[in-house]
């Protein structure tokens, strides 16, 4: 069964009209209702029922509708595959990563894979963690960084552990402290990130299961803003360490949790579609260039 059927099919009944869906294919009346004729029997059952200048799906017609429009879809991806594939590296991926994640841990990295695929073009996206993996399912994006949270709807691959250190004014009581139980802070005004930012959840988790209600003072857009809040004294910060290094703490300091804290950075792509040759090449250069960079910090010494 011909390709062509299916499009035909579906753009008359998206159409609601063989004269409209004749233009929409820049083909002719006659020659679109000879394919729907011929689409009817090789099917054995009719389609449309038509009313005057306007056709309507039948029963038969509403069952194939989402077949036809899935087998269209599937059709162009691996065309689209297959065209990229043998396209010795060319192409366009649509990546995505929370600001702080894509500014200090990719852009090196991604400013390798430039220079190494100089005909891919990459379209960089920042959004937070749950916006990244919604646009990861929709297609709006091939492919993302995240720090998980719960359940995941698309393939996942960890790219490392990082860990989670509590930042505070060099002038705090907890300061003095080679490492903070979570219990210490049960009378501390707490800032975490942004609702949106998956690395608040891990943390408020950890506060809950150590028996604390965090309190929560204020919750800060991106972390020099929440750094600033510190050093204001509006409250104290959990923070990823590739955020709390010390040249950029400035009158602050980072001290580990007892039993550290950590979040996971995770790769992920879609489940139910194919990458083009030009993503999977960024997700492997990603994966590859973070598996170099060694172990991870085990945290604070008793």
């Amino acid at each position: 069964m011909e390709l062509d059927l299916f499009r035909s099919f579906v753009t008359v009944a998206e159409a609601r009209s063989f004269s409209r869906a004749a233009r929409l294919m820049h083909s002719t009346q006659p020659t679109l209702s000879r394919q729907i004729a011929r689409l009817e029997k090789e099917l054995g059952a009719r389609l449309f029922e038509r009313y005057g200048r306007h056709v309507e799906c039948t029963v038969t017609g509403q069952l194939l509708l989402p077949l036809a429009r899935a087998i269209i879809t599937r059709t162009d991806e691996a065309v689209s595959l297959i065209r990229d594939e043998a396209g010795t590296g060319s192409g366009t991926v649509r990546f995505g990563a929370v600001g702080n994640v894509m500014a200090i841990l990719l852009t090196p990295i991604l400013a390798s894979f430039f220079a190494a695929y100089p005909r891919v073009s990459v379209d960089l996206i920042e959004k937070d963690d749950a916006q990244l993996e919604e646009a990861v399912i929709s297609g709006e994006l091939d492919c993302a960084v995240v720090t998980p949270w719960g359940s995941t709807r698309t393939a996942t691959q960890h790219l490392l552990t990082e860990e989670i250190l509590l930042v505070m004014p060099r002038d705090h009581p907890l300061a003095k402290e080679p490492c903070v139980d979570l219990s210490m802070l049960a009378n501390e005004s707490v800032l975490l990130p942004r609702a949106g930012l998956n690395a608040g959840n891990v943390i408020a988790d950890a506060l809950r299961r150590a028996g604390l209600e965090p309190r929560i003072s204020r919750r800060a857009n991106y972390p020099e803003l929440t750094k600033a809040l510190v050093r204001a004294g509006v409250g104290i910060a959990p923070m990823p360490k590739m955020v709390a290094t010390p040249e950029t703490l400035d009158g602050l300091v980072a001290v580990p949790f007892r039993e550290p804290l950590y979040r996971d950075l995770n790769l992920i792509s879609p489940r139910d579609r194919p990458l083009t040759a030009s993503a999977r090449a960024l997700m492997v250069h990603i994966r590859a260039a973070i598996s170099g960079r060694g172990g991870e910090d085990q945290g604070c010494s008793s």
